[in-house]
């Protein structure tokens, strides 16, 4: 037996499935089959969309999950349909407290259920989750301080909330109360990571006590926070038809809208949006109107948590899986809508236009008399199938039922309950069996549809996907489907493909060693980093050349060398050369010297990005492929910046380079002087400052220079206090002095009656001249102090100024661009001057037996070319195999 026909045979056991869908499906998975053998790694997409065509067929199993208000019925709707009295049920209230899954047991297998319980982890933050919606503070339920603390202030809450109104925090309240007392009495169960899951024989009377929201309660027995989700694991019941279709069906009942469905809205969240899965909405119509009841909440959630963002045809399949139903607790109003045609409708429309729009015109096929939605009546359905097992008041209330429909029954005045009679026409009643009959036609005739349709559609997005890749493949080799080409035909298009293919890699290749070059380089800390030393060099130099300039000044001053300067003295005198150190002077020359300096030294930076652009272009072996490319060829290529000159391929290359280097280095030279003359780094600017104040000695430019205005001008008014000079520089007056002698007549001595203050010392005699009552020799020593005073000032402020232009962030920023501005001029040059003439070249003398000979080595093999073309052929065949 083949592959194929096992797996017929096993689809042929698939309960509610047709010949013809059995037939479809083994295609469908014969084309999967096919359409592996021609995946390719270049397409991932494809590899991707038959995965999820094979995992889709694997799918033999579906979910019907149960979905409504707390207290609505779900659980006696499920017994209902199962024909047995299997879930715990109770009147208003919600019963089950946990997730429910249904399954079927093995044959032979006992009836079982097994609790499954949160990890300690698991636990641990639903506790925190559950502290969230009370609003205390959270805590660590393992940690027995923590645990009794919670305990204290919880209790506390509710103690002084008791006189008032209940709300949903004390709701929450009394849950964390019961999660405490759970854990205390079930802390063995977490001394493991994950508890063991616990196995119940449905024998075993306080096995559904577990379930029960109550079940156990102020006992320690109770654990049904602890409990995850519950599997029961069932055989069907003679005599009903069997909802789980033989183990393909599984059903699940979760947690009604509440504090139940809250806490485990993760697992409810997942099994909502499965795409197999069909819920069953369930409201009630026992307490009150439809449009004011929990149904109308369901459906909201059902909307934004399943529906959401659905449009069009996507809301039609979604919507297409929800099933309605309306529980008749009421008989009355059960009765009335029953009997009452189209106008008890309105409210159920109401409720059901906020499925879809359409909902009701489209569905309309599936309940009684036209209407999409089943008015089920449970306690009678489920009576009748489980008498012995049903809750005791339902017999009463099948024959309430019975006694108030028993004209629409046409049932005789002595019916029972037991005649087979009463009993079909109660089953058909309460709408359970068509509700059963509507969910097999939906599996059958939409469900495994829906299932194979959308294997199919990604089966046929994945070889429409590989046959436009391989049909891209020959276009770019100049062939075309439908294939009628001959020997001669290919072997002609073998060297075009050549040509096609040098025209592709040939300038990604310069353009990768771009791209390497840029992942090392391309970030300002990156390119900061390359230049860091080279550009301290730089500096060093610059400092080194403004150092020694104003060095050669100050020794050089008052000597024939200055006077070649051409420089005025026109200032106070201070010093024995009779004049006054011309700072300004001194400080314009040194600046001219510095921007001299920068613009010489500068360009140097731009040879450590040159030797990083030529070390990557070695190793990317570009003009190693452009010399393979030539194929020994000699052709002449002109360059758009050289125009007038013929070069060789190896000399274009190198000019294209170097023409890179050479318009960096005059760019690095013309960005840095931009940045060095701005006006805040110029020696006027510095200076201006001072024009507004008199000052007492030049050199005191250079302070304010350094250290602004107004430290100068502190300074200066500290010294005229002391000097005794008023703040607004007016002398204090003196002491009147009495009047001059008249003027003695004029004495003329020659070597003779010399006054007694002056006095010549020689050398071998003093180690000083003293003229006037001054001695020169301190004057001397005073004036080499200002001089190396006016030094150091001035090295300090170029030093000022230098350090801010290689420390500016918007200097290497903008070399790094502009260095990146002039690879990518070269990269096009070298496209449009080399690359492509070449090229052009190539094809004008492609039947040259010279250079078909060189190029045999690199060209592609014909079988190459064939191959691609029996897959694309292939492909085809399969992608009008799947349109029939």
């Amino acid at each position: 037996m083949t592959k194929y026909e096992d797996l017929e045979n096993q689809l042929a056991e698939l309960p509610h499935i047709s010949s013809h869908q059995v037939k479809q499906w083994v295609n469908l998975q014969q084309t999967i089959d096919k359409s592996r053998d021609y995946l390719v790694y270049s397409v991932p997409e494809a590899q991707a969309s038959v995965e999820q065509a094979k995992r889709i067929l694997e799918q033999k199993t579906w979910t019907l999950v149960f979905f409504g208000g707390t207290g609505v019925g779900k659980s006696t709707l499920i017994n209902s349909l199962l024909g047995r009295n299997l879930l715990p049920t109770g009147a208003v209230t919600a019963v089950t407290g946990t997730i429910v899954y249904i399954e079927q047991a093995p044959e032979g297998e006992r009836e079982s259920l097994t609790l499954s319980y949160w990890s300690r982890q698991e636990f641990v933050e639903r506790v925190i989750r559950l502290c969230g919606l009370a609003e205390i503070p959270p805590f660590d339920i393992t940690n027995s301080g923590e645990r009794e603390q919670a305990r204290f202030d919880i209790e506390g809450i509710l103690e002084a909330n008791r006189d008032a109104a209940k709300t949903e925090r004390d709701e929450y309240l009394e849950i964390l109360i019961d999660c405490l007392a759970t854990y205390n009495n079930h802390q063995n169960l977490f001394e493991s990571d994950q508890p063991a899951p616990a196995v119940f024989d449905l024998n075993d009377e306080t096995a559904l006590t577990h379930l029960r929201e109550d079940g156990f309660k102020d006992s320690d027995q109770r654990q049904i926070l602890l409990v995850k989700s519950a599997t029961f694991k069932i055989q069907p019941k003679d005599g009903v038809p069997n909802l789980l279709m033989g183990g393909y069906l599984r059903i699940v009942d979760v947690p009604g809208l509440g504090a139940g469905m809250r806490l485990h809205e993760e697992i409810t969240l997942e099994e909502m949006k499965k795409k197999d899965a069909m819920i069953v909405l369930v409201t009630d119509a026992g307490r009150q109107r439809v449009d004011e009841m929990k149904s109308l909440a369901a459906v909201h959630w059902v909307k934004d948590n399943r529906l959401f963002g659905l449009r069009g045809a996507s809301l039609d399949d979604a919507s297409g899986k929800i099933f309605v139903a309306i529980n008749g607790a009421n008989v009355r109003q059960a009765y009335d809508r029953l009997n009452s045609g189209t106008t008890g409708d309105s409210e159920v429309k109401e409720v059901l236009r906020h499925i879809a729009p359409n909902y009701w015109e489209r569905y309309n096929h599936r309940g009684r008399n036209g209407k999409p939605y089943f008015m089920v009546m449970t306690p009678p359905a489920l009576y009748l199938q489980d008498s012995e097992n049903a809750p005791s008041e339902f017999e009463s209330e099948t024959e309430r039922i019975m006694s108030a429909f028993s004209d629409q029954l046409n049932l005789p005045s002595d019916a029972k309950l037991s005649d087979p009679e009463t009993v079909e026409a109660l089953m058909q009643l309460s709408e359970i069996p068509m509700l059963r009959t509507a969910l097999a036609e939906y599996i059958q005739n939409e469900r495994i549809a829906s299932q194979l349709k959308e294997a199919s559609t990604r089966v046929r997005k994945a070889i429409s996907e590989l046959r436009m890749h391989y049909e891209n493949q020959l276009a770019d080799r100049g062939v075309y489907p439908p294939f009628n080409l001959g020997w001669e035909s290919l072997q002609q298009k073998r060297y075009e493909n050549l040509l096609r293919r040098m025209q592709k890699e040939l300038p990604r290749t310069f353009h990768g060693a771009l791209l390497d070059l840029s992942n090392r380089t391309n970030t300002d800390g990156r390119f900061r980093s390359l230049l860091a030393p080279s550009i301290s060099s730089v500096k060093a130099n610059v400092q080194e050349t403004i150092r020694r300039e104003i060095d050669e000044l100050l020794d050089g001053y008052g000597t024939e060398q200055w006077d070649d300067r051409d420089v005025t003295y026109d200032n106070l005198v201070w010093g024995t050369s009779g004049i006054e150190l011309p700072i300004r002077r001194i400080l314009f020359q040194v600046e001219i010297v510095m921007q001299q300096a920068v613009s010489r030294f500068m360009p140097s930076v731009a040879e450590v990005v040159a030797r990083e652009l030529r070390q990557t272009l070695e190793t990317h072996e570009l003009k190693t492929r452009l010399t393979r490319a030539e194929y020994g060829q000699e052709y002449a290529y002109t360059l758009a910046s050289v125009p007038g000159e013929a070069f060789d391929l190896e000399n274009a290359y190198e000019a294209i380079i170097e023409s890179v280097v050479q318009k960096f280095r005059e760019v690095v030279e013309h960005a840095t002087m931009y940045e060095l003359m701005k006006p805040e780094r110029s020696i006027q600017f510095k200076l201006d400052a001072a024009e507004s104040l008199s000052l007492p000695t030049n050199e005191r430019i250079l302070d304010i220079a350094l250290n602004g205005t107004q430290a100068v001008q502190a300074e200066l008014a500290a010294a005229a206090e002391k000097a005794g000079i008023a703040p607004n520089g007016a002398v204090p007056a003196q002491p009147s002095t009495p009047p001059a002698e008249a003027e003695a007549g004029i004495e003329i001595n020659i070597l003779g009656n010399q006054p007694d203050d002056l006095t010549i010392n020689f050398a071998d005699e003093a180690e000083g001249i003293a003229v006037q009552g001054i001695d020169l020799g301190e004057t001397e020593h005073n004036y080499a102090d200002r001089l190396d005073d006016v030094a150091a000032k001035s090295r300090e402020l170029f030093g000022q100024i230098v350090d801010d232009l290689f420390s500016d962030d918007e200097l290497l920023p903008r070399l790094r661009r502009l260095f990146w501005m002039e690879a990518t001029k070269a990269e096009q040059t070298l496209n449009e001057d080399v690359i492509r003439p070449l090229l052009r070249n190539h094809d004008r003398a492609i039947t040259d037996d010279d250079l078909r000979t060189a190029m045999e080595i690199d060209l592609e093999s014909v079988s190459d070319i064939e191959g691609m073309m029996r897959i694309w052929e292939g492909l085809n065949g399969l992608e009008n195999e799947m349109m029939v």
